[in-house]
C-alpha cells in the first residue's frame, strides 16, 4: 500500500453511473478509500495525471470496459506503468483483450458478483504488497 497508514485507494472507472455509485459503496464498505467513480478513459488519465506531489496515486484501480472514450489500451498502459495494479470489469471477455495490459490483468465479467470484486482486488493489494 502507498500510503503506508489507511486504507488502499481504489481508482473505479465505470462508465455507468448508478453502477459506479454501487460499486463506490460496496468497496467503501470493504474498507477501501475510493477515487472516484471517473466516467472515461480521458477523465480516469487527467486524475492520475494530477497525482504526483501532494497527491497520492491510487493503489489499485477496477477498469470498465469498454469505455465509450476508447478501448482502454492508453489507460492500462499507463496504469501499469505506474506500477497500479488493476482488474477489468468488462461486459465481455473479449473488450479485455486490446493489449497486452489488458490481457494480463484479471477480469470480471459483467454482472459480477460484488463479493468477487472485493476479494480480486484484496488479491491484487496481497501481491502488491507481500
Amino acid at each position: 500500500m502507498r500510503q503506508g497508514i489507511g486504507h488502499p485507494t481504489v481508482l473505479l472507472i465505470e462508465e455507468e453511473p448508478l453502477v459506479g455509485l454501487v460499486l463506490g459503496d460496496t468497496l467503501a464498505e470493504a474498507g477501501y478509500e475510493v477515487a472516484g467513480p471517473v466516467t472515461s478513459q480521458a477523465e480516469a488519465l487527467a486524475w492520475l495525471a494530477r497525482t504526483g506531489p501532494g497527491l497520492t496515486a491510487p493503489d489499485l484501480a477496477v477498469l470498465d470496459l469498454p469505455l465509450r472514450d476508447g478501448d482502454g489500451r492508453r489507460l492500462a498502459r499507463v496504469l501499469r506503468a505506474s506500477g497500479v495494479p488493476f482488474l477489468v470489469h468488462a461486459d465481455d471477455a473479449r473488450d479485455a483483450t486490446a493489449c497486452a495490459e489488458l490481457s494480463a490483468a484479471p477480469r470480471l465479467i459483467k454482472p459480477a458478483w460484488h463479493r468477487d470484486l472485493v476479494l480480486v482486488l484484496g488479491q491484487l493489494a496481497r501481491e502488491a504488497c507481500p
